[in-house]
């Protein structure tokens, strides 16, 4: 037994790989137990991770990209933490990942103000990511627990409650990544070099993502669209209710569901109608024209009676609803083949002003059949002289 344990003693001390110093077989089975155990660990912070991005109603895709940079850097961090704990030479990879990036640019140990510039390595890259992701994960539940704790207990608006969280977003991420350019060493001069650098390029060929980026702040501060709103873009014939307004663009779920990315630019600089910026009722207008023997009295009678008898329609007006009337018969024109009138009445919901203009179209149609009045078409009357045709002929 003893002469046993003495072989596997030997076998765990014997070398294997040789990089800056002798890896040992026991340092290899510590290395790929660390390796092991963060898989494992992995895993579970992915489960925790899902869980919680479920909860804070994270896109699918940016939940996936999310979870994969998770697993990167659990397993990255594994890695090294093994290497560290089996005392597991890293050789050239760790010369490689603590090499000064700022060497590329200047010779070794120069300084520029007083400060060694060579703190910029690829470790420090690492753990600048490490900070941004914390903080975007952090903000995230910050403004999960704001909505649920905070904001609706006080009964803020949508929007409102759009801005402030918004808000407490950017501010967490710009900590961030101020926390994390001071870990990899960057400067506040090179930031200011680096912004000048980009205040030239938005001058030559960034203007329509800075035109994005403030339109975005103006339509969040200044509200001429909020969330939920009902709007329509005519110029592009887009319709739909607004779910997101970002700093670039707002999305829009039109009626088939489909999400439609609008840039912010096009809602600043063109017509855009809000039909729900005040109140969501909306008056539907329907056109009909019918022979020149009906009796027009009764054509006005059977468009109330189709008005009257949809139940979505708002049959009297209440004192709080101001400029609303009860449905009422228009006779526009004498058209060359028709008599032409127009109904219009107001309904509370301007999302169902498409579904309310086919059922009374659905209406009229069948009443207009029941009194035998004809919707008018077109026609032309042609008149051949037998005469004239026998001379010409």
């Amino acid at each position: 037994m003893k002469e046993l344990i003495q072989h596997l003693r030997s076998l765990l001390d014997t070398p294997v790989v040789t990089l800056d110093d002798p890896v040992k077989v026991n340092q290899i089975v510590l290395l790929v137990g660390t390796l092991v155990v963060s898989f494992i660990l992995t895993g579970f912070l992915r489960w925790w991770f899902r869980r919680l991005f479920k909860r804070l109603r994270i896109p699918q895709n940016l939940e996936s990209r999310l979870l994969a940079l998770l697993f990167l850097i659990v397993m990255i961090t594994g890695t090294v933490l093994g290497l560290r704990l089996a005392g597991i030479g890293t050789g050239i990879l760790g010369k490689f990942f603590h090499y000064p990036l700022t060497e590329i640019f200047h010779p070794p140990n120069t300084e520029i103000s007083g400060k060694d510039v060579n703190r910029l390595t690829l470790a420090n890259l690492f753990y600048g990511l490490v900070i941004v992701f914390g903080m975007f994960v952090l903000s995230k539940y910050v403004q999960w627990m704001l909505r649920r704790r905070v904001l609706q207990a006080f009964q803020i608006a949508e929007h409102t409650q759009f801005i402030l969280l918004r808000f407490v977003h950017f501010s967490l991420i710009i900590i961030g990544v101020l926390i994390s350019l001071s870990t990899i060493g960057v400067s506040f001069t090179s930031l200011a070099l680096i912004f000048g650098g980009l205040s030239i390029g938005i001058g030559f060929g960034l203007q329509n993502i800075a035109s994005n980026l403030i339109s975005g702040f103006i339509l969040i501060f200044e509200r001429p669209i909020k969330i939920g709103d009902l709007v329509e873009i005519m110029d592009v014939n887009i319709f739909g209710r607004v779910s997101s307004i970002n700093l670039r663009s707002t999305i829009i779920v039109a009626l088939d569901e489909k999400e439609v990315i609008v840039p912010n630019s096009q809602l600043i600089t063109e017509s855009v109608h809000n039909l729900t910026h005040y109140n969501n009722r909306f008056r539907v207008h329907i056109s009909v024209g019918v022979s020149y023997g009906s009796d027009v009295r009764l054509v006005k009678k059977v468009l109330l009676e189709a008005a009257h008898e949809h139940p979505q329609v708002i049959k009297e007006a209440t004192p709080n609803m101001n400029n609303v009337t009860a449905p009422f018969v228009r006779f526009i024109d004498f058209g060359d083949s028709s008599l032409d009138f127009e109904l219009l009445a107001w309904i509370p919901d301007c999302f169902q002003r498409f579904d309310v203009a086919s059922d009374l179209h659905f209406t009229i149609w069948e009443k207009f059949k029941e009194h035998n009045i004809t919707i008018a078409f077109p026609q032309l009357d042609v008149h051949f002289d037998p005469a004239e045709t026998r001379q010409q002929s």
